[in-house]
């Protein structure tokens, strides 16, 4: 999916789940702190880009930390995979308390993103390359992007039902 469509499809998703963002004027801004499962996060979704125009196109920025990222030269995860975990994390290079700092569709300033507090260094020479990699493509930071809007929609559609379930 291009990452122009996944940023409506994301922004579409969450004025589903919060009434707030369901009538947003074309010049607000909403600020969202949400605790999830892979980190905490603070969602900035801006004005709209134009005015003019029929498509409500709005920047959304997230800044906060991932509690770890499980990085291999294949995939990007937040939890390790049943194989990885039966092989000892093998060929893995765990990146902890990641500073995560993203404007959708892209990074932001030539910046990727991503800072990790530490790195813990797996798979031998392939980590260093892996480390590298996180700390200098935009595909590592892509790829948590993905991740951590799954991770937010996942949190609000949970709160929603537990509030849902407090009422009845």
């Amino acid at each position: 999916m291009k990452r122009k469509a996944r940023s409506k499809k994301f922004l579409k998703e969450l004025r589903s789940l919060i009434s707030a963002l369901k009538h947003m004027k074309p010049g607000e801004t909403h600020i969202l702190s949400i605790n999830a499962n892979y980190g905490h996060y603070q969602l900035v979704i801006g004005p709209e880009k134009n005015a003019m125009s029929d498509e409500d196109e709005r920047s959304i920025e997230i800044e906060g930390e991932i509690h770890h990222l499980f990085v291999t030269p294949d995939e990007v995860r937040a939890q390790p995979s049943k194989n990885q975990v039966m092989e000892n994390l093998k060929d893995t290079v765990i990146m902890r308390g990641l500073h995560v700092e993203l404007k959708d569709p892209r990074p932001s300033d030539g910046y990727n993103g991503l800072r990790a507090k530490e790195y813990i260094n797996l798979a031998g020479e392939a980590g260093d390359d892996i480390i590298e990699r996180a700390e200098s493509s935009d595909e590592i930071s892509l790829d948590t992007y993905r991740l951590i809007q799954e991770d937010i929609i996942k949190a609000l559609k949970e709160n929603k039902r537990k509030s849902l379930q407090g009422m009845s």
